[in-house]
């Protein structure tokens, strides 16, 4: 009777012991402070969304996050500092599909499209990723769809100008489709700011700008200017009031306009918390867990903290590997952009 009790004890000692030697091999995170880069200004839309990621990794997990900021050269530095840093999770900085643009602007030294120099670990807190951004024109401009631009510009090449503001989403956005059709080499460019962008597309100076949706609808209502055609590929616009609805839905899409041809000319908005290429996968699937169940807040602090940008944008749980391979489709229309520059 002893011998079977004492082999019953010892069997269950050998079981917790495996159990806590399991434990011990599995990868916990994090593993103290964390180091989170951010290649934006203190105090902009971005940083303020960081924070927020930050505040709740610690309210998750008690611990401290440490945010260093550099925008010079978009966060030159510190994507350097990221992909040199230890492969153990407890280093990651903020992307944007944008930050491509400074590789190829030769301010970035490592590409985040490149797979073999970042990895993906989630998504972040942004603007719905397929909400576009319009190309608008004045009023009393001779043409009022992207067809009519084209055939116009054919007639007339070089009188048609077009503010750029290079390094931004939307000019890249707005490249991506004059480039996609053809029609960069018939306008002209001009580098300018979004606040000279405006004024110079009120003053008759500018025939075309970008605007994201919010922006591009106060000046239809004004009467001032006048929307070509919508950066999107979908045409849900459920997140609008009926009647921001209705003026949307006057305006062509991508997939209006091109047909399946325009969504390859699509820039949808991404953004990415990233990690050294070697840090485990083990380790990333814990980060990932832990930042994406801030999507599960659907009312309170958090749900508020990530309704930034006027309440248009909200947390989104992309999957690393769909974000990847949405970069990787970006990468060389990106670089073509910066070549015009």
């Amino acid at each position: 009777m002893m011998k079977r009790i004492f082999a019953a004890a010892l069997a269950a000692t050998m079981v917790m012991g495996c159990a806590s030697m399991a434990a011990a091999e599995e990868a916990t995170w994090p593993n103290g402070d964390v180091d989170f880069y951010c290649g934006y200004a203190v105090g902009s839309l971005t940083d303020v969304n960081v924070h927020t990621i930050a505040d709740w990794i610690t309210e998750k997990t008690g611990a401290t996050v440490k945010i260093e900021n550099n925008d010079v050269g978009g966060g030159a530095n510190l994507a350097t500092k990221l992909v040199a840093a230890e492969p153990d999770g407890q280093t990651m900085m903020l992307v944007g599909m944008n930050c491509i643009s400074n590789y190829y602007s030769d301010l970035w030294t490592v590409n985040p499209a490149n797979p073999e120099e970042f990895k993906i670990v989630c998504g972040f807190i942004e603007p719905w990723p397929d909400s576009g951004c319009m190309i608008m024109t004045q009023a009393d401009a001779p043409y009022s769809n992207w067809e009519e631009l084209a055939a116009y510009a054919e007639e007339h090449p070089g009188e048609v100008t077009v503010a750029s503001i290079p390094g931004k989403v939307m000019d890249i956005k707005m490249k991506a489709i004059f480039n996609g059709t053809g029609l960069s080499d018939k306008i002209r460019w001009v580098s300018t700011n979004n606040q000279d962008a405006a004024a110079g597309l009120l003053g008759g100076t500018i025939n075309c700008i970008m605007l994201d949706e919010y922006t591009a609808l106060s000046y239809i209502r004004d009467g001032s200017s006048k929307a070509l055609i919508n950066s999107r590929v979908s045409d849900d616009f459920s997140m609008y009031e009926d009647a921001d609805r209705e003026e949307l839905e006057k305006v062509q899409t991508l997939v209006d306009a091109f047909g399946e041809e325009g969504a390859a000319m699509a820039v949808p908005n991404s953004s990415a918390v990233v990690v050294p290429v070697d840090t485990p996968d083990e380790i990333c699937e814990q980060i990932r867990t832990i930042i994406d169940s801030i999507d599960a807040e659907t009312e309170g602090e958090w749900y508020d903290r990530c309704r930034t940008n006027g309440g248009t944008s909200k947390y989104y749980a992309s999957e690393p590997d769909e974000l990847a391979a949405e970069w990787a489709r970006l990468d060389p229309i990106i670089k073509e952009i910066c070549e015009m520059d």
